[in-house]
């Protein structure tokens, strides 16, 4: 199973950090006491669940760093291999700016009497952890774009599993438009199914429904400027760190036309190394009354 713990200064992107492995697949748990932390793993190991990988982190929350609560980590990653320690880092007077922008107290606020002190203190506690980290990333002057990207290579993660997900969904208009989806696509245009005996209780699943859909001159031009968009497009959405896309195509009730684009999509995606995961929202819907 492998292992990635995450600590750092307050203020340096941890809680950041922890996204990007959730983003990227990991089991996360965000501000658990490093004394915890080898029961934690320990319990992952024995889950009934099959758990790959998992990402924690800790920091000074909690007075939690007291002298020696960190030495039974520091054992027990000497003993891991498939665990790594990246310390997450930012000049002083970074840290300062950054607190006083959101405005949030610092965790040793009340052991200091100002910023500055409490950041000193936090740094001198967490000398030990930046001393065995397998990694040093210095936040100072980096964006949120730039340490996914550090993240990544750090994780030895192929670049592909960089790429966004993307969830594909056709629906039928006639139900409602979806609500939340970054692009909804209307094939209406296109000769319905449905008021083809033969096809009217079939979908878009089937290869007689696609087949018929896919026959017409409009569907074919239709797919490919869709395609060409899509392909351009989502792998742009990784540049801002966005890590799902979400894509809908609506016919009139959900059965034969959007099913058929939202599968050929689907499978071309898959095909581009793309995780991808499709629904039909109406698929099952009464016909009866179309």
């Amino acid at each position: 199973m492998k292992t990635i713990i995450i600590t750092g200064m307050s203020g340096a992107g941890k809680s950041q950090a922890i996204q990007i492995l959730e983003d990227l697949g990991y089991f996360c748990v965000d501000n658990i006491p490093p004394q915890l932390i080898v029961t934690f793993i320990n319990l992952c190991q024995q889950s009934a669940t099959e758990i790959e990988k998992i990402a924690l982190v800790t920091d000074v929350r909690g007075d939690v760093f007291l002298e020696g609560k960190d030495t039974p980590l520091a054992e027990y990653k000497a003993t891991r291999e498939d665990l790594t320690l990246i310390f997450l880092d930012a000049r002083d007077e970074v840290l300062v700016s950054r607190y006083q922008e959101t405005r949030r107290n610092h965790p040793l606020t009340h052991f200091a009497s100002n910023l500055i002190e409490a950041i000193q203190a936090e740094r001198k506690s967490l000398e030990h952890f930046r001393e065995i980290a397998d990694e040093v990333i210095d936040t100072s002057d980096i964006k949120v774009r730039e340490l996914k990207e550090q993240l990544i290579k750090l994780v030895e993660l192929d670049r592909d599993q960089s790429k966004p997900k993307v969830k594909i969904y056709s629906f039928g208009f006639k139900y409602a438009s979806p609500m939340g989806a970054d692009f909804v696509f209307d094939v209406r245009f296109l000769p319905n199914p449905f008021y083809k005996q033969e096809l009217r209780n079939l979908t878009g699943e089937d290869q007689a429904v696609r087949d018929y859909v896919m026959s017409f001159r409009e569907a074919e031009v239709f797919y490919q400027k869709l395609w060409d968009l899509i392909e351009f497009v989502i792998p742009q959405f990784a540049k801002v760190s966005k890590n799902t896309v979400e894509i809908a195509i609506g016919c009139t009730g959900g059965q034969h036309r959007s099913v058929t684009f939202a599968c050929l999509l689907n499978k071309a995606l898959k095909e581009k190394g793309y995780e991808t995961t499709l629904k039909h929202r109406d698929i099952k819907r009464n016909r009866l009354d179309h």
